[in-house]
């Protein structure tokens, strides 16, 4: 079995196909490659530039051979692949957000909003994370490339803050807290994070259930700064890092689709 990067450019007439089939298990009922693609393609990156990137496995020569003839190359097109070990892939486009939390929007979050502390110091006072749960989701933030891990500018004693590098810095000033810090973790008593985020996002993050407005937000800081709930499981955890890193990409200076236009579709 060999497993390959895959780098492509979405057929955008076809996308929504292409949601359908996925979506509906069609993909996954094709023989003998639809399984593998299917979890590669539920699980797709999207790299900022254009292109959706994902790894997948396979044992056809040449490589995707039949994996192109009925799907891929309906589809995709630009399509590029390079040979990597098994999790390689997944690991090198770990920091690009996923295809379809960007084309389809977030899910609701399930439940009541937790309660939070309206004043300064902003803080989430209900539904706190367990310790491995604060441990796995702090550990997925402060491996994102071209940052550094330090003691937050601007917020309570034991934030950890993201800062960017300094020369990878985006001008917009409204994608940073201060200074090149746009994301902070609140201790583990607390879980939620503050982020800078995209203003195209703002309505979604908050109307889903994710998060509210930092309390100075529009006042002293930018209107986008938003607290992000303490995620509770694994699936939020997955959810939570996606939105961290559309605030992480915008910091970097890329443009950010809004909700469910990612090829520019209504």
């Amino acid at each position: 079995m060999a497993y390959y990067l895959v780098k492509a450019r979405a057929v955008k007439d076809k996308f929504y196909e292409l949601e359908e089939k996925l979506f509906s298990g069609h993909i996954s009922s094709l023989r003998p490659f639809g399984r593998a693609m299917d979890l590669s393609l539920r699980n797709a990156k999207y790299d900022l530039d254009g292109y959706l990137v994902w790894e997948e496995e396979d044992y056809c020569s040449p490589p995707l051979a039949m994996e192109r003839q009925m799907v891929l190359d309906h589809y995709f097109y630009d399509l590029s692949i390079v040979r990597v070990n098994e999790g390689e892939g997944w690991n090198q486009i770990s920091h690009f957000p996923n295809v379809w939390i960007i084309h389809k929007g977030l899910p609701y979050r399930n439940g009541e909003k937790p309660l939070t502390r309206k004043g300064i110091p902003h803080q989430q006072l209900t539904q706190n994370p367990d310790i491995e749960v604060y441990k796995r989701f702090s550990d997925k933030l402060f491996r994102l490339p071209d940052t550094v891990k330090a003691s937050s500018l601007i917020s309570v004693p034991g934030a950890i803050a993201l800062w960017l590098n300094s020369d990878k810095v985006n001008v917009v000033s409204d994608a940073f807290m201060i200074a090149n810090e746009f994301a902070h973790l609140h201790p583990a008593y607390d879980g939620s994070l503050h982020i800078m985020a995209p203003p195209n996002w703002v309505d979604e993050i908050i109307e889903k259930g994710w998060g509210e407005r930092h309390p100075l937000a529009g006042d002293m800081i930018a209107s986008n700064a938003l607290m992000i709930y303490a995620p509770r499981n694994d699936v939020e955890i997955d959810i939570a890092y996606n939105i961290l890193l559309l605030s992480y990409w915008r910091a970097k200076g890329k443009i950010i689709p809004s909700p469910k236009n990612l090829l520019g579709t209504p």
